[in-house]
């Protein structure tokens, strides 16, 4: 079939569950639309019918997600066959598929119901986990020029993400600029290169989303940006070019964590025609697909409880999103998710999003394997001031433990060496040894204690007179 990405085509579907050998053609019949219930109608391939085609474009997402729902009513999707074919001659493409398909076996017939074929298994979902990335094929130094670590990532939660070929959450990376080193944060992504080899993709963290400029060869009018920044999604599909790339359609949403625009084709987003206990409409199905967000009443959650929500498509996730009316706002949410006030990395470690949230909510934490300025580990209670709006350091837990009506900061294994390394504090037994204390040091080593007695006796001799 001949064809250009603006062409127009439905699709023929050929029934075999009836025919007799491999020489016969299937029942052919055009797709008219999906049913509420998710069956699949048709009807004759005649011009009067043409008013009840479903029409598809390349630039749309439509064949993706009708697809979807299509492969989820026959167990045996090998008795029947998908064939495309041009919208404004639907009774000749059908007798020339019918033709094709009665002599499939000659080489160019094969050819040509290649090209006009919709593939089922480029639409079969894959197993769970089948894209998961093996650790051993990863080459973790790259991590090393960011400051970064697979343990580190391992340790804030976020290496399970990365490993799925997920987007981190935000994570502080050193980036060194000539003799000095910037701190900044960003998301990281692993990606593969064209000869499959694992890379490291660094979304940095912006001022503001980017909307004044071509976002990959598509400039945004004043009322798209108006609503990028309202929504934080773009409520309709456009074509993007990428670099070097081939356009295509596609949602675009802003990344609330990074203020990074993100386009997602449209054609690899999957609309079921049922969420939640609830199936869509014609209408709010033919709008989701589009971009636009759906009303949708009376959905079940896990819990049983029935609930409504607005749908729509966000490119950053991947999928829909759920928006409550009783959400905050995309801007505020964007100033939320970028808070200041908590900090990602706290004395070295770096802290997941739950442990942030559980700080930036007034709760306290017992953290381990912080590092002081002096690079020695040590523990302590962790709790958020508000007014100061910085973390404070405890001894004891300073929801339960108190001395004369004081908390006493950091933990008890930890006390002298924190004072002595980090605020210049003087420990009677260790006040002459000049190395930082180690981990819950209180008292010099062998080795300190010999040179301490060393330099006692050296000043007990003073000058002869």
């Amino acid at each position: 079939m001949e064809s250009n990405s603006n062409d127009n085509y439905v699709l023929v579907l050929e029934d075999r569950t009836a025919v007799k050998n491999e020489q016969e053609a299937g029942k052919l019949s055009v797709v008219s639309g999906i049913d509420e219930k998710g069956n699949l109608k048709t009807t004759e391939a005649e011009a009067t019918n043409q008013a009840s085609f479903l029409k598809f474009n390349s630039k749309d997402g439509l064949l993706k997600n009708f697809m979807d729902n299509f492969l989820k009513q026959f167990n045996d999707p090998t008795r029947f066959g998908l064939y495309k074919v041009l919208s404004n001659n639907v009774e000749q493409g059908v007798d020339n598929l019918r033709t094709m398909l009665q002599s499939r076996e000659k080489p160019e017939s094969k050819q040509q119901l290649a090209e006009m074929g919709v593939p089922f298994e480029d639409y079969l979902p894959r197993q769970k986990n089948a894209t998961a990335i093996d650790p051993e094929k990863v080459d973790w130094k790259m991590l090393d020029s960011l400051g970064l670590s697979r343990e580190r990532l391992e340790q804030c939660g976020e290496l399970e993400k990365l490993l799925n070929w997920q987007k981190s959450n935000l994570v502080t990376i050193a980036v060194p600029v000539g003799d000095t080193t910037i701190y900044t944060e960003a998301r990281l992504a692993f990606r593969t290169d064209e000869n499959g080899n694992i890379g490291l993709a660094v979304h940095s963290m912006r001022k503001e989303p980017q909307l004044d400029y071509p976002y990959m060869g598509y400039k945004f009018s004043p009322e798209e940006k108006e609503t990028l920044l309202a929504t934080g999604n773009l409520g309709k599909t456009i074509e993007v070019t990428p670099k070097n790339g081939e356009p295509f359609a596609a949602y675009v949403s802003i990344d609330p964590q990074t203020n990074e625009l993100i386009a997602l084709r449209s054609d690899r987003v999957n609309i079921p025609k049922e969420i939640k206990g609830v199936t869509l409409s014609d209408q709010q199905y033919k709008d989701l697909v589009e971009g636009k967000a759906v009303k949708v009443e009376g959905m079940t959650a896990k819990s049983g409880k029935s609930f409504n929500a607005t749908l729509q498509v966000n490119a950053e996730r991947k999928g829909i999103e759920f928006i409550f009316d009783n959400n905050r706002g995309f801007k505020e949410r964007r100033q939320q998710t970028q808070r200041q006030g908590v900090p990602r990395k706290l004395c070295g470690l770096e802290l997941s999003e739950k442990q942030r949230e559980a700080l930036d909510g007034g709760k306290t934490l017992y953290l381990k394997n912080m590092v002081d300025k002096q690079g020695q580990s040590f523990n302590a209670y962790v709790r958020m001031d508000k007014e100061q709006n910085r973390p404070f350091f405890y001894r004891y837990n300073p929801d339960k433990s108190q001395k004369n009506g004081k908390v006493e900061a950091v933990a008890e294994e930890h006390k002298t060496q924190v004072a002595v390394n980090n605020h210049g504090k003087t420990n009677e037994a260790t006040k002459n040894v000049k190395e930082p204390l180690k981990t819950g040091q209180t008292q010099p080593t062998a080795a300190q204690k010999q040179k301490q007695d060393e330099n006692k006796q050296k000043k007990s001799r003073g000058r002869k007179m």
